[in-house]
């Protein structure tokens, strides 16, 4: 066993304080807004999480794994299987809108994670 064996064990958690619960980043799948409620798509739910928050809170307790790719959606970047000029894949099967004005941050932001996580894999 190496020092670095337990780094992969930390989990990044996002605390959602109107359902009481903690929710592991790694099993959302997208954060959508829909008026004053979000719904938070996870690995393996039937239903969504909703909750009453702004994009901008979940934001800032999101790390650089997720990218806001239009002003209804967040993304987690390691579950994207493509992307269009206006709509990311998911693993799920779902797209979400990718605004136009957005499409070239994203593109670089996406290689830059893909980057990074095959460096980190290795």
């Amino acid at each position: 066993m190496t020092v670095n064996d337990n780094k992969n064990d930390a989990k990044k958690g996002l605390f959602l304080k109107t359902k009481k619960l903690m929710l592991d980043q790694a099993d959302i799948l997208y954060i959508e807004s829909r008026a004053k409620k979000v719904e938070i798509h996870t690995v393996g739910a039937p239903e969504c999480i909703e909750i009453y928050a702004t994009m901008e809170e979940l934001e800032g307790q999101l790390g650089e794994g997720f990218y806001r790719c239009h002003r209804a959606y967040i993304v987690n970047m390691a579950h994207i299987t493509g992307y269009s000029k206006d709509s990311v894949s998911l693993t799920n099967g779902d797209q979400v809108y990718l605004a136009k004005k957005k499409y070239n941050e994203f593109v670089k932001a996406y290689k830059g994670y893909l980057e990074g996580s095959e460096v980190s894999d290795a």
